[in-house]
């Protein structure tokens, strides 16, 4: 578009690209003055959404006259396109100004410049919140600093104004991530306070170069903005003082009602610091040397820019011409009064700090010998449970660190991105009979190792050895441990070195979750058994096997899951304290009972006993939405990611739930992050595709249909909603064949029934649909209990045929 003229402004340049518009420079023919002008995106021009939201940008800003906010003009429409005109500000952007003062090896800003430009850009919100327009987007590519050094806020295209109709995007979250309010994280309602979390985002950019939270993704950025504090601001910056750290802080408080609750608010606090002489900066940490303060009795000079403390305090005093004469004499005799206290005045003993959050990361096993991998997984797994019964002590579950199994994982960046005090690191290596334990523990605040030490034992002194282990952390963690602390500490599920390494291999292959792998894991916890009857947590494990398995193989559910029930049952009477036995009996009683009271009893108890246990939550979430108590569970989905957020199958959940309640666009946008994790997760492309047939954007649902069942290698459950997705989209002969193949498995001793009824539903046979829901109903699929939730048999909820199932199998509340 470089040099046309669209109505009477000639094209000069482009400025910028967005997601919301393409900018470009341009002369105002007829006032003859520089504009800007901001066109929609010509693959958004269709979509009315989209062009209401362009349209409520320019109704947004227009509205503001405001020094430092940037003026709208006009908008116009030439040619099928709409645009708007608005002021042309010469400068760059905030980010921009950071990133070149970094370049140059500066500090991130001067920080009266800092304080100066907050004023500005608290009063253009303060004039923004008075004319009831929440901007929701604040971050430093949408402020602007001209060339006199003013700032101009821009980008109103997600504002919300009051009385506005809602206008909510269904493929990204609104706003920023790195700069976003956990409210908006949550989904919940913005207000004010909202863009005064933004404020403070940007606040601490200017001032440290960083944002406060990081991580390498999109869910491990969330969970920090949710659940971890930043770092001091003094950590990169020393110079800056208390005071304005505490503005800083306030400003992004997790709570809004912890926040400051009005623009006008934090202008009023940095307009007291401005007028505060000195308070910009902090004392010094370290006096002044005497040569450098006194130098022919005057201040020394000092060049403009530098911002180190003690040349900008003797920066201060040269404007008023103080002159120090001190003798040396004096000087002599102040030296000596310094000797003398310290020598004689004893020390304080630094107060020793209590590590009061850990992540154990997954050992590494060194040589790679396959056969010998479920021993330092079995180690990690040993010490992380040892130390997450200990009261005084927030261990990271095991699920959450063993997300960087196999990554070259730096302690620090771990700790930062778990929100952790401590990290322990360590290394296996096991010569025929022998082990070499390596052990190190990192304190993150500190950038120090608080400990290290190797150890060398026969593999049959293994639980001794982790006994060892789990002893010396919690010395080095300074915990001081009651006599029951010990014992939980140190307390051996059995005494049976062989049955003992024979639960790592079963625990090791159960986590892998395929059909083969589970099986054998089965193998090595019935052979653990065998050595050790008494062993609680080989029962357990067995009972996690048969509980998973139908889901994983096919296999029915009502041959298989009973074996999980007596599994459990004889892990609950050796140990009546462990939760995931627990967990396992509330999955039972839910999936082949269809007794939901009884299997609440036991997913709460299992809560109660570890409530920092993901699984319980995740699937307790799921029967909670079955039986239609959908904000219950998208609590215990949201619950299960806060403990777990880099799980996959639980981003997957958080996405589910709230396609079942109803609310598609929030299910899109947090599936769209899930595949974002993780692109080859066959669910979440099934999980996807669904919210594109709910919405009734057929052609993508099949897209995401077709990537699962070729991901999974052709299962049953993508491969059933693929042939859905073909009924719906009128290719009959498609879906028939897809029926073929899954009636074929039917007779091969899988499960398919209920997902054999939801094509039949496609295509309208609703005769079919019903006989094979019987068949599902008699076979006591798991399938089944999602009958309330799945939108496919929306068609037939009003049939009485329908209405009698769901009361069989229990689900009306």
């Amino acid at each position: 578009m470089i040099n046309q003229t669209v109505s009477h402004y000639k094209i000069l340049e482009k400025l910028g690209e967005g997601g919301m518009g393409v900018v470009y420079k341009a002369d105002d023919l007829k006032l003859k003055r520089t504009v800007a002008l901001k066109f929609l995106p010509h693959h958004l021009t269709a979509n009315s959404t989209e062009q209401a939201r362009f349209l409520q940008e320019a109704q947004a800003a227009s509205g503001l006259n405001h020094p430092h906010v940037c003026t709208i003009y006009d908008i116009a429409e030439e040619g099928g396109q709409q645009f708007i005109v608005m002021e042309y500000v010469d400068g760059e952007t905030l980010r921009q100004r950071i990133a070149s003062l970094a370049s140059q090896g500066n500090p991130p800003m001067d920080l009266k410049d800092a304080v100066n430009y907050a004023v500005q850009i608290g009063e253009a919100l303060q004039e923004a919140h008075g004319k009831g327009i929440v901007h929701r987007d604040i971050k430093s590519d949408n402020i602007m600093v001209n060339s006199r050094n003013q700032v101009k806020v821009m980008d109103f295209g997600l504002a919300k104004l009051k009385g506005s109709m809602k206008l909510t995007r269904t493929s990204s979250t609104i706003g920023t991530l790195g700069y976003m309010a956990p409210e908006q994280i949550r989904g919940g309602e913005v207000d004010v306070r909202s863009d005064i979390f933004s404020f403070g985002i940007v606040l601490y950019e200017m001032l440290t170069g960083r944002l406060p939270f990081r991580g390498e993704h999109e869910a491990a950025m969330m969970y920090a903005i949710l659940n971890e504090e930043p770092e001091p601001m003094e950590k990169y910056r020393p110079e800056i003082s208390p005071e304005l750290s505490r503005i800083v802080n306030r400003a992004i408080e997790k709570d809004p009602e912890d926040r400051y609750q009005s623009a006008a608010d934090i202008v009023s606090e940095f307009r007291r610091f401005q007028k505060q002489s000195g308070r910009v900066l902090r004392p010094p940490s370290t006096p002044v040397s005497t040569a450098e303060i006194i130098k022919e009795g005057s201040a020394p000079h000092v060049q403009a820019g530098d911002t180190s403390a003690p040349r900008v305090q003797a920066r201060e005093m040269a404007p008023k011409r103080t002159r120090l004469i001190i003798s040396g004499s004096v000087i002599g005799l102040l030296a000596l009064g310094a000797v003398v206290y310290f020598m004689f005045i004893p020390k304080a003993k630094p107060e020793k700090t209590r590590i009061d959050s850990i992540a154990v990361l997954p050992f590494t096993n060194v040589g790679a010998d396959p056969n010998t991998e479920y021993l330092s997984d079995g180690i990690s797994e040993n010490i992380i449970n040892a130390l997450s019964r200990l009261q005084k002590v927030r261990v990271i579950p095991r699920s959450t660190v063993f997300h960087y199994k196999g990554k070259e994982a730096d302690p620090q960046k771990v700790g930062s991105e778990l929100n952790v005090r401590a990290v322990l690191t360590g290394r296996v290596v096991q010569r025929g009979e022998n082990l070499n334990i390596q052990a190190e523990l990192v304190d993150i605040q500190s950038q120090s190792q608080l400990w290290g030490e190797q150890y060398n034992r026969k593999i049959a002194d293994l639980l001794s050895l982790q006994d060892e282990i789990s002893r010396d952390i919690a010395a080095k963690l300074q915990l001081q441990l009651s006599g029951e602390e010990e014992k939980k500490l140190t307390r051996r599920p059995t005494e049976n070195p062989e049955a003992y390494q024979l639960y790592l291999k079963g625990r090791f292959y159960w986590g892998k979750r395929s059909a083969g792998d589970i099986q054998k894991g089965i193998e090595f916890f019935q052979q653990a058994i065998d050595k050790d009857p008494t062993y609680a947590l080989a029962y357990a494990g067995l009972a996690d096997c048969y509980a998973v398995l139908p889901q994983y193989s096919g296999l029915p559910s009502k041959e298989i899951i009973p074996r999980a029930r007596e599994a459990a049952l004889k892990a609950l009477k050796i140990d009546s304290a462990l939760a995931d036995a627990h967990n396992t009996l509330a999955f039972v009683h839910e999936e082949l009972d269809w007794d939901f009271p009884a299997a609440e009893a036991e997913y709460k108890r299992a809560i109660e006993l570890n409530p920092d246990y993901p699984t319980a939550h995740h699937w307790y979430s799921i029967m909670l939405a079955a039986l239609g108590r959908h904000n219950e569970a998208i609590r215990e989905a949201e619950r299960a990611y806060q403990l777990d957020p880099l799980s996959l199958i639980i981003n997957n959940l958080r996405g589910v739930t709230y396609f079942w309640s109803g609310d598609y666009d929030r299910a899109e946008e947090l599936q769209r992050k899930t595949l974002e994790l993780d692109s080859t997760i066959w669910v979440g492309h099934v999980t996807m595709g669904n919210i594109y047939l709910a919405k009734h954007m057929v052609p993508e649902a099949l897209l995401e249909f077709e990537k699962a069942v070729r991901i999974s290698g052709r299962r049953i459950e993508p491969l059933a909603a693929l042939g859905y997705g073909y009924a719906v989209d009128g290719q009959k002969g498609k879906a028939l064949d897809i029926i073929k193949e899954l009636r074929q498995l039917d007779t091969q001793g899988f499960d398919p029934a209920f997902l054999i009824a939801a094509v039949y539903l496609g295509l309208g046979q609703k005769d079919e649909s019903f006989a094979w829901l019987e068949k599902s109903y008699q076979a006591h699929s798991w399938w089944i209990l999602l009958l309330t939730v799945d939108h496919r048999f929306d068609t037939i909820r009003g049939d009485p045929r329908f209405s009698s199932l769901v009361k069989r199998i229990g689900l009306t509340r």
